[in-house]
């Protein structure tokens, strides 16, 4: 089965999944951004035809995450205006991007606007740019405690609140992917990709 913009008319969906820009920083947590990437990208190489671009996009050309890993940003640029969706990852490196008040207010517009996701304690980045306020919001179960200060926090892998979608620690990340792919593109091909990369998603309580 193909699941191009023709299955998605016919699903009578808005595809607003289209451009996905994952944001990496010094001290990423790598399997934050990588899990969901893989989820994504996979789709797109099991259905060529899907209308789905995904992309690692920073500040500078290479990143360091939190355990070592080098990363080689596919984009280099602040601006997120060409986006559909945004995902922040978390990380130890999160400490420096709340600092950047210039970003984070890119990061309100865009999520006021537009759908917006975090992995982990990249929640921690999105409360930090206002979007979290009295939303239902998760994160990595050692930082729940802060994040309540400023969100309503429930215990789930994935949690959806208006154009705001929050995931829990780390492997989340998985999860997270196979959710946005079931939300925009249907649970058929969210099934396909969880089975293509022997994962079993993990159920919210």
């Amino acid at each position: 089965m193909e699941f191009g913009t023709e299955r998605l008319s016919l699903a009578t969906l808005t595809p607003l999944l289209v451009r996905i820009g994952i944001l990496l920083y010094d001290g990423v947590e790598e399997l934050d951004a990588v899990g969901v990437y893989e989820v994504l990208a996979k789709a797109k190489q099991l259905h060529p035809k899907l209308d789905l671009t995904v992309r690692f996009r920073a500040m500078k050309e290479e990143i360091t995450g939190a355990l070592g890993m080098k990363f080689l940003a596919h984009e280099v640029l602040r601006d997120l205006s060409d986006l559909d969706l945004v995902i922040v990852p978390g990380g130890a490196g999160r400490a420096e991007v709340v600092k950047d008040r210039e970003f984070l207010s890119r990061l309100l517009n865009f999520g006021t606007e537009k759908p917006i996701a975090s992995v982990c304690t990249g929640a921690l980045i999105l409360a930090a740019a206002g979007l979290l306020a009295g939303r239902k919001a998760t994160t990595h179960r050692s930082f729940m405690d802060e994040l309540r200060t400023v969100a309503d926090v429930v215990e789930d892998r994935v949690v959806e609140d208006g154009l705001v979608t929050t995931a829990g620690g780390v492997t989340a990340s998985i999860d997270l992917g196979l959710h946005l792919l079931e939300k925009h593109f249907g649970p058929e091909l969210a099934r396909e990709v969880e089975d293509r990369i022997e994962y079993h998603r993990h159920p919210n309580p």
